[in-house]
């Protein structure tokens, strides 16, 4: 059994919940369920997001490295009116070093996420993104609730198929699209892709 699936079987036990239950709030079977417990399938990043969310939790929480770090190391209080008007805004600013990054892998998948965010609890995420060549997100869309995202290609090349659309960006080019929109990422070329990727509301 893989890491990610002793993490959701201990996970839904501790919840009470059945593989059917489960089965229902993420429109997956339950053979795949279990077989992805077992560690006998590896689910998409699509499926992977939607076990999360019925799991009630984020795709970090997950797969986030064991090493602990303190919570906000290094934050400091604005006391600026002008950056606190608004308070449903963050009130702080959050430093968040090179080695101390939250990091997100998908299992069977070459690729690294991490988060360039102080937490998972703002009203915006941003977010690095390696792929490796040959990385595909897998033939179901990835499909988010509604809001905006934002991607910028550092290095390499990536395809990304954004509802009927699909788009082929290169080092420096950047699209901005509905958070909602169905979308599948593929590695065009033999050199990894490095990219940044702006989500609101946050959904990793």
């Amino acid at each position: 059994m893989n890491e990610f699936g002793t993490k959701l079987r201990a996970r839904r036990r501790n919840r009470m919940m059945t593989l059917k239950q489960l089965s229902e709030k993420t429109e997956l079977s339950i053979s795949l369920l279990s077989e992805i417990e077992r560690g006998l399938a590896q689910p998409s990043m699509s499926s992977l997001k939607k076990i999360a969310r019925a799991m009630g939790s984020s795709m970090f929480k997950f797969f986030e490295e064991q090493t602990e770090t303190e919570e906000h190391p290094n934050q400091m209080t604005l006391q600026s009116k002008r950056y606190t008007a608004l308070n449903s805004y963050t009130k702080e600013i959050g430093i968040v070093r090179a080695g101390k990054r939250k990091k997100l892998m998908y299992p069977g998948f070459p690729a690294l996420f991490e988060l360039l965010t102080p937490d998972l609890n703002r009203l915006i995420e941003i977010l690095y993104g390696e792929f490796e060549p040959g990385f595909e997100s897998g033939s179901e869309p990835i499909k988010d609730p509604p809001g905006e995202k934002c991607a910028f290609i550092l290095k390499g090349c990536l395809e990304m198929k954004i509802g009927e659309n699909t788009v082929r960006l290169g080092e420096g080019d950047a699209v901005y699209y509905p958070g909602n929109a169905p979308v599948t990422l593929r590695v065009v070329g033999e050199k990894a892709c490095h990219s940044i990727l702006v989500v609101t509301p946050p959904t990793f």
